[in-house]
């Protein structure tokens, strides 16, 4: 394991690969030096993103006590994001975003219709 966490320096110039394999250093890093984040993904996300972005000189300290009451919010907004957009509200206002998750739900309905 790595002693200093990998750097994700210019993330839209990567291939798929390439932030796969630097997600998962990143992730296997915090989860190895930090014990509690494997008990919260809001708390990975906050870590991963402290230390392995340059995202993380705006990422203050908070607390894990606190962390832990907003566990899975996350997940939450996202999916509520997704239902709105499913509804017609609130789509993204960049349309390479808007074709991108058309793309991904379309695939998660065949996906979902084959099985």
């Amino acid at each position: 394991m790595a002693s200093a966490p990998p750097r994700v320096e210019r993330w839209a110039s990567l291939t798929g690969g390439e932030r796969a394999e630097l997600i998962r250093e990143c992730v296997e890093y915090v989860l190895s030096n930090y014990p509690n984040s494997r008990n919260s993904d809001l708390y990975l996300t906050i870590l991963a993103l402290r230390y392995c972005t340059p995202l993380g000189r705006y990422i203050q300290i908070v607390p894990y006590e606190l962390i832990r009451e907003f566990d899975g919010i996350l997940e939450a907004i996202r999916r509520t994001r997704q239902k709105l957009n499913e509804m017609g509200l609130y789509l993204p206002t960049d349309p390479g975003i808007l074709e991108r998750r058309r793309r991904k739900a379309e695939r998660m309905r065949r996906t979902v219709a084959r099985e």
